[in-house]
């Protein structure tokens, strides 16, 4: 999540009258890296610290993180020196991405004590540094290993920030000086605005009077980006829902590699296979005119002279082989003619399932998308069940059978409840178990996606437009086609799980998502 310090400091505007006098009631590691600290000011919220290396952020959240368990004790000094604190001011410092923390503390013996938080959200050197109210350190997340190091991190030391200067940029900035101002996206932006006929200054106006935040594959910025498809405009409470993508996104890598690698190396092999296939189509396709050039080699004995390596026929020139004789050469022509028509017959067959192998794939792979933690043990016990992956040893036991899935529920504005399927046991479960014969089944046109079920015979059109959306957004799409029909018209393909066929079905067509409805999706991913 890259922030510019011009992004971070409008953040910290926003967020300063948010959480002054806000009182630290908690305080949990909830990554490796990240920190949440529960703040009771007029509600219940979470100040999120994430010091990854690459892009390190700060943002204000709603949500419930748990906790994991403790790797160091700087977390326990956290605890001492600011739980159950009140957070009685707020700086930042200008020239870059560093933040201020003054707290004050009641201790066990009513002693008053205060104590200041520094967050460094530096990218490549983001740190958290505990000093107390004269800029002593206390503790650090990283401490300098060395006492040559020029920003020098250890207890007893006063607190000098290494600050990089930021420079500003203004209307009176040409592209290359803004070049080592903004940030490459932004740059980026700027170029492609100005090459449409934009003039500096505007934009430069633009990004200093904006009062939204944008979002472009989990960056934020202050400007909306024309120059990319997929920027939105976003809310300062939105950023939670980035971080927690983000989040999702690393737990998965961090807990499923082994499934994610195999689903990524498979999908590019079949593909790159299925290329190979077409190249060889075309190469046995081209023999497969082998005969008529047999035949016309046999027709025209008396052209032939010995020693040619090339004859000429009804304007068709023909290679021949000069340690052949003309009948030698036709003969060579029919037997590759025969081994083209073999070739052509097992490459069709093999055309064939590598594409059933490559829908199988992209199925799981935008189901994975999605999945929570639980939909992706599911999507798991489905790749060993196919032989993708190796079994435990005692997955036979039935102790170990998974006999019930646990499909996503929501309910429509007027009451209508709507299921969705993360993986392919839920789709089946929820469609031939749970559905009624005359409730409405919806899945999105000619692409993988989950099946979708309104548990009405009657539901109302906003029931409807709801469940057309669960089945592009988790198609990840956010406009197209659904299928809509009675589930007593859907039929199991065997031998395919979560794989349908359908009848007498009508097409929905929307056009956009609705905010609020993405909203209600995320949600629903939490329960």
């Amino acid at each position: 999540m890259a922030i510019s310090n011009y992004t971070f400091t409008r953040i910290y505007h926003d967020l300063k009258p948010r959480i002054l006098n806000a009182r630290i009631s908690k305080i949990v590691k909830i990554s490796p890296l990240d920190f949440s600290f529960y703040l009771y000011a007029n509600k219940q919220e979470s100040l999120i610290f994430s010091f990854d290396g690459m892009n390190p952020y700060m943002l204000i959240s709603s949500s419930y993180f748990k906790m994991i368990s403790e790797t160091n004790g700087f977390t326990s000094s956290l605890k001492k020196y600011f739980e159950g604190g009140t957070i009685i001011d707020f700086k930042k410092i200008n020239e870059d991405k560093i933040f201020i923390f003054t707290i004050k503390k009641m201790t066990p013996t009513y002693q008053i004590i205060i104590n200041k938080l520094v967050v460094e959200l530096i990218p490549y050197r983001p740190n958290a540094i505990i000093m107390d109210e004269n800029n002593i350190i206390i503790d650090a997340l990283k401490k300098s290993s060395s006492l040559d190091d020029p920003n020098l991190i250890i207890k007893g030391v006063h607190y000098q920030p290494n600050i990089k200067i930021a420079h500003e940029f203004t209307k009176d900035d040409t592209l290359e000086s803004l070049k080592t101002k903004l940030t490459k996206l932004v740059y980026n932006e700027v170029c492609y605005r100005v090459e449409h006929g934009e003039d500096i200054p505007s934009i430069i106006e633009e990004i200093y009077n904006s009062n939204t935040y944008y979002s472009y594959n989990q960056d934020i910025v202050s400007i909306y980006l024309k120059s990319v498809n997929g920027c939105k405009e976003i809310k300062l409470e939105d950023l939670s829902s980035i971080y927690e993508e983000k989040e999702q996104n690393k737990y998965k890598k961090d807990h499923y590699s082994l499934a994610l690698h195999t689903v990524e190396h498979k999908l590019k092999g079949l593909k790159k296979k299925l290329i190979n296939l077409e190249n060889d189509l075309k190469k046995a396709t081209i023999k497969a005119n082998y005969v008529e050039i047999g035949n016309l080699l046999f027709m025209n004995i008396d052209q032939y002279q010995k020693g040619m390596t090339e004859i000429e026929i009804e304007g068709i020139k023909i290679k021949l082989d000069e340690k052949l004789d003309l009948i030698g050469n036709a003969n060579k022509y029919f037997k590759e003619y025969q081994k083209s028509k073999k070739a052509l017959e097992q490459i069709e067959i093999q055309k064939s399932i590598t594409k059933e192998k490559i829908d199988y794939f992209e199925k799981i792979n935008s189901q994975i998308k999605f999945a929570t933690p639980n939909d992706m043990e599911e999507i798991l016990l489905e790749l060993k069940n196919d032989g993708y992956l190796p079994k435990e040893k005692n997955q036979h036991n039935k102790k170990n059978k998974v006999k019930t899935y646990n499909p996503h529920y929501l309910f429509s504005n007027d009451g209508f409840k709507i299921g969705f399927g993360l993986s392919s046991f839920q789709n089946d479960y929820l469609t031939f178990e749970l559905a009624r014969k005359n409730d409405y089944f919806l899945h999105v046109k000619d692409e993988h996606g989950p099946h979708v079920i309104i548990f009405s015979d009657n539901p109302s059109e906003e029931a409807i437009t709801l469940a057309s959306e669960i089945a592009l957004y988790f198609a990840n799409k956010n406009m197209g086609e659904v299928y809509l029909l009675d589930k007593k018209d859907v039929k199991k393909i065997p031998g395919k799980l979560g794989k349908v066929s359908f009848t007498n079905y009508q097409v929905i067509t929307l056009s956009s998502i609705r905010e609020e409805s993405i909203k209600l999706f995320k949600e629903s991913l939490k329960k």
